[in-house]
């Protein structure tokens, strides 16, 4: 009767020792770190790592997510109630120096590659809005720019002058 208990701890222990053996060397790789590709990896804005990657929201990219997608240079294309088409329209949107809530836009509605303004960026880094900015001494404009991917925005948008109101949209593509 002793000695059965005696095997039976024994193979108790053995089962026990055998299992935090195979546990421990399917959850750590030889040099004792989690096999967990995304440990340690943290993505921004929502993003989801997977496989030690992140895949970002719409509205921001890079490795972890922390880049505004709207940042750089658009090619596009604007269909207006008044003239137009214009077509191969570049945009510039760049990050405030002085303001995270603010973007600067360089040729807006192509008027020109010296005009400057100031749009407000959503707290999802997918939209921004402007409201009476000047593009000339007569003509202000206010719209919205969309993402609509990372890579694609519209640009919906008024210009008004003294006699004119034009409302023109358009869709644009990243640089």
């Amino acid at each position: 009767m002793k000695s059965l208990r005696l095997i039976a701890f024994s193979a108790i222990v053995t089962i026990g020792t055998f299992s935090a053996v195979l546990y421990s060397s399917c959850n750590k790789t030889s040099d004792n770190k989690t096999s967990d590709p995304c440990s340690g990896i943290t993505c921004n804005h929502g993003g989801v790592c997977s496989s030690g990657t992140c895949t970002c929201p719409t509205g921001y990219m890079g490795t972890n997510c922390q880049t505004l997608a709207l940042i750089g240079s658009w090619k596009g294309n604007d269909a207006c109630s008044v003239g137009g088409p214009y077509n191969n329209i570049i945009i510039s949107v760049a990050s405030s120096s002085t303001d995270t809530t603010k973007v600067l836009i360089t040729n807006p509605g192509g008027f020109g590659s010296s005009v400057q303004i100031t749009g407000n960026l959503s707290t999802d880094g997918k939209t921004v809005t402007y409201t009476n900015q000047a593009v000339s001494s007569a003509v202000t404009i206010s719209g919205t720019i969309t993402l609509t991917s990372n890579t694609a925005f519209t640009h919906a948008y008024t210009a008004i002058d003294a006699s004119t109101t034009t409302t023109c949209s358009g869709n644009y593509d990243k640089q």
